[in-house]
């Protein structure tokens, strides 16, 4: 143990003897730092912090009516653009931080400084975004981020009216333009058909494939014709061996003329009976084609009624009179009605004959198509040719006129979303503040730091004189230094008067050490009060 301790047992009896030039360097170096951290000013740091909402609920309701730009990379844009110079320029001027020293590049130096200080975080995830400045005067420092804030919020993205104009400047410029050339190929296609006005104007198919399609046109109905001319001579055929009418017996006549009650009937009674069976044949003929609500219906319904009624009033005539009707009574209790078979195939004649008609003037007309086809066969394809390029210009400006308008309507919408609302919404979420103590580090603290630096270089200026020019406090060590043997070495007893001046000397040292500390610890009380005063 001894063996470890030796050498700074060795070490301190010499730098004791140089105290006083480490004491003379601590004081030189706490002088000249003490110079330094009266020059030093302390720097208060003052942020905000902002957020971004860009999930508005008009974006989704705006969503394929209006041009939907990339909201989150223009807010960003905007964060990046803050720090522009002309913007920095802008805050210089503002808050007095450009030096009053009749330099010409005082501005740029002050410009520069200032981008170095601003300190500006964009977290694109959250859409937040905080800005930091750190200046010597709190409230400075407070009304830059104020400025720079407040810039980020009236910059916004959706104020863009100038360029929104000039988009629809331009597009109702090409609207008119498209416009103009619409009309014209619109005209161009009315002077076409009006010189050509029996052509159909099919230019999508070749001339001759029209030619086999009208054709086969003709071929299937005339095959549609014969069949239905076939199917009316059956049903004709069938109607040949049917009879119109047919014989049925009366209830109320026979070979007495009496009807079951014992009464008369007369000769126009049984006329009357006729006609109401021959009308309810036709009553019921028309209900198998029509509803109840057929105006026929109706009418042969009113006539049937009044059929009956007037059967009725011949009735109770003939029972007042029994004499005269039993003069007019019949001999025979037979009556002839119409066929019921033979007026249904008269209808189908009917229907037959107006499907054939149909069918003759359909195939008439697609001959007459046909043979029209083949008159033109020499100038039908330069007419489909030029009806074709016609066509073709038409149709591609009438699609550029399309989207043209399409999307005049879509930045007309955009520009009155630009002027109602915007599509982000910007909130302050930590106002902008500064703190209330200054960044490390404190004016305090560097003195603190002084003093104790101060103490140390006195202490290696000790320890390196000690070293330059060492002094022997035992034949040992002076032994071991030079490794040369010692022969002898000779004692010192001090005086009272050599121990009372080290002791004095001793007493000035720790008062000088002592005084290093005073003044370090007073010099930081006071810094600290100053800077609560200021603040």
């Amino acid at each position: 143990m001894n063996d470890l301790l030796r050498p700074l047992f060795n070490l301190l009896p010499g730098m004791w003897d140089r105290r006083w030039i480490g004491l003379i360097t601590a004081w030189v170096v706490l002088v000249l730092g003490g110079v330094g951290v009266a020059l030093f000013h302390e720097r208060y740091m003052a942020s905000a912090r902002v957020y971004v909402d860009t999930q508005t609920l008009l974006k989704p309701l705006m969503q394929g009516l209006t041009v939907q730009p990339n909201i989150d990379d223009q807010v960003a844009m905007v964060a990046r653009t803050l720090l522009a110079r002309p913007n920095l320029e802008r805050l210089v001027r503002e808050n007095n931080l450009a030096p009053n020293d009749g330099q010409p590049d005082a501005m740029n130096r002050a410009v520069d400084q200032l981008f170095k200080s601003l300190k500006l975080n964009i977290n694109a995830r959250e859409n937040l975004y905080s800005v930091s400045y750190a200046n010597p005067d709190p409230k400075v420092a407070l009304h830059v981020v104020s400025d720079l804030v407040n810039m980020f919020l009236t910059s916004g993205i959706g104020g863009k009216q100038q360029d929104t104009q000039q988009a629809l400047n331009f597009l109702d410029a090409q609207v008119a333009d498209y416009g103009r050339q619409l009309s014209a190929a619109e005209q161009k296609l009315k002077d076409f058909k009006t010189a050509h006005p029996g052509y159909s104007g099919a230019a999508n198919v070749d001339y001759y494939t029209r030619v086999n399609q009208a054709s086969d046109q003709l071929s299937q109905m005339q095959g549609q014709l014969s069949a239905a001319i076939a199917a009316r001579n059956a049903i004709v055929g069938q109607m040949r061996g049917e009879s119109p009418t047919i014989t049925v017996t009366s209830p109320y006549v026979g070979p007495a003329a009496v009807t079951p009650s014992g009464q008369t009937v007369p000769a126009d009674v049984l006329d009357i009976e006729r006609q109401i069976q021959t009308q309810r044949n036709r009553l019921d003929d028309l209900l198998q084609r029509y509803t109840n609500d057929y105006p026929d219906v109706i009418s042969a319904r009113q006539t049937l009624a009044r059929l009956e009624a007037e059967k009725k009033s011949r009735l109770k005539a003939a029972a007042e009179h029994p004499a005269q009707a039993a003069a007019q009574a019949p001999t025979s209790n037979l009556l002839s009605t119409a066929n019921p078979a033979y007026q249904q195939l008269r209808v189908q004649v009917a229907q037959a004959d107006a499907n054939v008609a149909s069918l003759q003037a359909q195939v008439a007309e697609a001959q007459s198509r046909l043979n029209q086809l083949r008159s033109q066969a020499g100038q039908m394809p330069a007419l489909d040719q030029q009806y074709a390029s016609l066509m073709r210009g038409y149709d591609v400006i009438r699609k550029s006129y399309d989207d043209l308008v399409a999307r005049r309507q879509s930045a007309g919408l955009t520009q009155s979303v630009d002027a109602s609302s915007q599509l982000a919404v910007f909130r302050v979420v930590d106002p902008p503040r500064v703190e209330q103590h200054p960044l490390f580090p404190s004016k305090p603290m560097l003195i603190a730091l002084l003093v104790v630096f101060s103490l140390v270089c006195g202490v290696v200026a000790s320890f390196v004189v000690s070293q330059v020019m060492p002094t022997f406090h035992s034949p040992r060590h002076l032994r071991e230094t030079i490794d040369r043997p010692v022969l002898g070495s000779i004692s010192m007893l001090n005086s009272p008067d050599v121990i009372s001046q080290d002791r004095k000397n001793n007493l000035n040292l720790a008062l000088s050490v002592a005084g290093i500390i005073v003044i370090g610890l007073l010099w930081a009380i006071w810094a600290h009060f100053t800077r609560l005063a200021s603040v």
